[in-house]
């Protein structure tokens, strides 16, 4: 997850509060006692930091550079020298140009702390941007800590900086680090407590401006009652990203973890209650469920919280989400943008299988066709593009892939055959070369950004000859949906109704067994994600025209160190001679379990010199 507080653009699930620029440090005043050269230092310092306060910035990086070429380890000059560079990669188009200025502000404040082990303001600095580009637990680890670091340096000069504790505790979070005294679910309290008493502060004076208080001191002035109306504005939105993070925490805490919270002092719960793991347990429920209220309530367009609530609440309490059925458009896009950038290495760690099924079950649905290959292919919610990696030595003509998130399609639109989209560095030799066609061949033929329920052929072919789809998959996409109906509906629409051998639909969701399940087949779980039950899927199939020809449990991932329970279908309609569930056996297990044929096809596919 990215930062509260970043000093790139707003994220909305890694919960970025706003832009904002890194802390500048400030040189000691100039006395006689300096010499000439020290003058030239801190002479450097000074014009540096005036030209980055007016914004130019090409001349404070080079007044710090000068500064440093006298002296490489100057505190101050390396710290804000490495502010100027990050704000110069917010207008930097040149994408290499941003890498290398990005890993060079990394590099300078890595210096300094190896220097000043507890410059809190190089700390925060060095974290923001580790956690905006984390990719790994690793990274996010060392950017938690070193949150830390500057929040104990202002916790010592007794001065609380609550945008450190908000973006440690969303660190902490991510991590897994609950308790303690900095845990995430204290740094969310305390940076809460913070925030609110501005917030208090902002009221009282507007107020007082308002009723024009007896001692007039406070008159009234327009510019700034609006100015504190924005003010107020805004850390409203800021609390509400705060309470949806508190309340994700206090939900996932254990009921040990819970004991622990009631017994120790809180700012935020008042829990006279709890004196058994089970009693303390609904201690954290409650305030949690508390927590995701205030959060809609503060902001009600954070539809992070409302899909949340809704969750907790099983839709009685969800605002807008109350009997949709399915996650908003706004939640899945804000999801997912805010997600993509590391999607796939977070996935990766997880251990994410679900597209390698499908494109597995797709490679022996064309040996039980006694085909070489589908003539076109829609990859419904391709995201970055994992399954289409899996799909694309299948298909002979059009690979299509449609998302709601406009941030997953830019990635997935830099995919070629011989690079991205799931593909690891070791396995892209050759795919910078211009000598390569492959390496110039994008991996899909079409991306779109459209709603699976709405989407048309004619939205989707955008140019292509697509009659319809000979495939269709979905992978992890319906566990944003709870009826699917309208979805399975609409993927029939967009078969291709004139293939002799029929039309095929592959998909994966969470499982819920049938005895388990609500009267609707499906339910919205603490997660966020729907889950669906075999009877509920093998029913609206039928009523949408499907046969289903496979189906298997399957472990889409692991979530908190637990095997997510999943299941795979595999669907057909139209004129196909494949019997039902004749791809698995009586136990519905997967004739090819290891999946050792698919991987070499795509392997050896991958390393010819293939025409598409």
């Amino acid at each position: 997850m990215s930062p509260l507080l970043s000093s790139s653009a707003s994220r909305l699930l890694r919960v970025a509060l706003s832009a904002i620029f890194f802390f500048l440090a400030s040189p000691a005043p100039i006395d006689a006692s300096y010499s000439a050269y020290e003058g030239k230092i801190n002479n450097h310092l000074q014009e540096g930091n005036n030209a980055l306060a007016s914004g130019d910035l090409p001349a404070a990086i080079e007044q710090y550079e000068a500064c440093l070429k006298l002296d490489p380890n100057q505190q101050y000059c390396n710290i804000n020298y490495a502010s100027a560079l990050v704000d110069s990669v917010e207008k930097e188009k040149d994408e290499a140009a941003k890498e290398e200025r990005t890993a060079k502000a990394i590099s300078v404040l890595r210096h300094v702390l190896s220097l000043h082990p507890r410059d809190g303001d190089a700390a925060f600095n060095l974290a923001l941007l580790l956690q905006d580009s984390s990719r790994s637990e690793e990274i996010t680890k060392e950017a938690a800590d070193l949150y830390q670091i500057a929040v104990e340096v202002s916790d010592a000069e007794e001065d609380t900086r609550w945008d450190a504790l908000a973006n440690m505790a969303a660190a902490k979070k991510e991590i897994g680090e609950f308790m303690g005294p900095y845990g995430a679910r204290r740094s969310y309290e305390r940076a809460i407590v913070v925030i609110e008493g501005m917030v208090n502060e902002r009221n009282e004076y507007i107020d007082q401006m308002v009723n024009r208080d007896s001692s007039g001191e406070v008159e009234y002035d327009e510019e700034g009652f609006q100015r504190a109306q924005r003010q107020v504005n805004s850390m409203n939105v800021y609390l509400s990203k705060l309470y949806y993070g508190y309340g994700t925490v206090l939900s996932e805490l254990s009921p040990s973890d819970c004991l622990r919270l009631v017994r120790e002092e809180s700012l935020l719960i008042d829990a006279n209650e709890g004196n058994t793991e089970d009693a303390a347990k609904a201690v954290c429920e409650s305030n949690a469920l508390n927590a995701m209220r205030l959060a809609v309530d503060l902001d009600g367009n954070n539809v992070v919280a409302m899909h949340m609530l809704s969750a907790m609440t099983g839709g009685e309490d969800g605002g807008d989400f109350q009997g949709q059925g399915r996650a908003s458009n706004e939640f899945v896009s804000a999801l997912f943008d805010d997600f993509a950038d590391t999607f796939d290495e977070k996935l990766g760690a997880l251990g994410y299988k679900v597209p390698q099924l499908i494109g597995e079950a797709a490679f022996d649905l064309l040996s039980m066709l006694s085909e070489d290959s589908f003539r076109s292919a829609l990859d419904a919610g391709c995201g970055t593009g994992l399954a289409g990696r899996f799909l694309r030595p299948l298909i002979d003509g059009p690979l299509v892939g449609v998302d709601l998130s406009k941030k997953m399609l830019d990635l997935a639109a830099e995919c070629t055959i011989l690079k991205g989209c799931g593909l690891k560095e070791e396995e892209t030799t050759g795919a910078d070369s211009g000598e390569d066609e492959r390496a110039q061949t994008p991996l899909y033929n079409n991306l779109v950004s459209a709603d699976l329920e709405t989407a048309t052929l004619d939205e989707l072919a955008s140019g292509e000859q697509i009659d319809g789809f000979d495939l269709i998959v979905a992978a992890d996409v319906l566990v944003y949906f709870g009826d699917i109906q309208k979805l399975l509906l609409n993927f029939a629409k967009l078969s291709n109704e004139n293939n002799p051998n029929g039309s095929f639909l592959i998909f994966s969701c969470e499982r819920i067994d049938d005895e388990d399940a609500p009267p609707s087949g499906w339910a919205l779980q603490s997660s966020g994600r729907y889950a669906h039950s075999k009877a509920y899927v093998s029913k609206v199939a039928d009523e949408a025209g499907y046969d289903i020809i496979g189906y298997e449990h399957i472990v889409p991932r692991m979530e908190k160190g637990e095997e997510v329970k999943g299941h795979l279908f595999v669907l057909a309609t139209g004129g196909h001679a494949i019997e039902e569930e004749s791809m698995f056996d009586e136990d519905g297990e997967h004739f090819d379990e290891d999946g050792m044929e698919y991987e070499y096809v795509v392997n050896e596919w991958i390393e010819e010199d293939n025409e598409l």
